[in-house]
């Protein structure tokens, strides 16, 4: 394996197991506990052996941003279209309410997964969007733009407080509806000052109970 070592090759290997397993990358912190390593400095070392040989890409802005080349899938197209998607806080699937910020955490993504490109992650609090499979701690990737199609699913700004919804025009208004009876849908009016659209949603990450946190803190 391009000269790897023993030791090397075994990090490789576990890189490759965890991915397969979890869907993303294992931090620094994981790495050394299932290798009995006393430091980070040891990982980091190898890591970088892996980079310097050409068997990872590391990326910046997530301690979970290891791209890797090789047989599995992960090669140099599919590593070129990774990107570390900040996790911006959460965002209200229900009655709008302030926005929690967190921009502490990053995601490593492939954005062949997704309908097209987004800018940042946030994670979904209620449940009023339930009907449309968005349930509260899924994280939900978002496009930024102002403006959108009827239909889409939107992060929107009401009054300053943050929510989302299903977009839909009709006539001069604009309705912000949930996907959940129990919910009452939010009629804008045109020309609204105290309401925007900040993105469109482009994806939906869903991790199952028993499972860690998908990002990096």
């Amino acid at each position: 394996m391009n000269g790897l070592t023993e030791r090397q090759r075994r990090v490789l290997e576990f890189l490759r197991d965890y991915l397969r397993r979890h869907g993303y990358p294992p931090t620094i912190r994981e790495i050394r506990t299932a290798f009995g390593l006393r430091s980070n400095r040891g990982v980091v070392d190898h890591l970088r052996a892996l980079e310097r040989k050409g068997s990872i890409r590391r990326l910046p802005g997530s301690s979970r941003a290891i791209a890797i080349s090789g047989p599995d899938g992960e090669n140099a197209e599919g590593a070129g279209r990774a990107k570390a998607y900040p996790v911006a806080g959460r965002v209200a699937a229900g009655r709008p309410e302030e926005a929690l910020e967190d921009g502490n955490g990053s995601l490593l993504l492939d954005e062949r997964l997704f309908g097209g490109k987004g800018d940042f992650v946030l994670e979904v609090k209620g449940d009023s969007m339930s009907g449309a499979h968005i349930v509260s701690g899924d994280l939900v990737v978002v496009r930024k733009t102002a403006s959108c199609e009827t239909g889409s699913f939107v992060v929107a700004l009401v009054d300053g407080e943050a929510t989302v919804k299903r977009y839909v025009r009709r006539g001069s208004r604009v309705v912000l509806e949930p996907a959940n009876p129990a919910y009452a849908p939010i009629v804008l009016s045109a020309g609204n000052a105290a309401a925007s659209v900040v993105g469109t949603v482009v994806g939906v990450i869903r991790r199952y109970p028993g499972r860690g946190r998908a990002f990096s803190r």
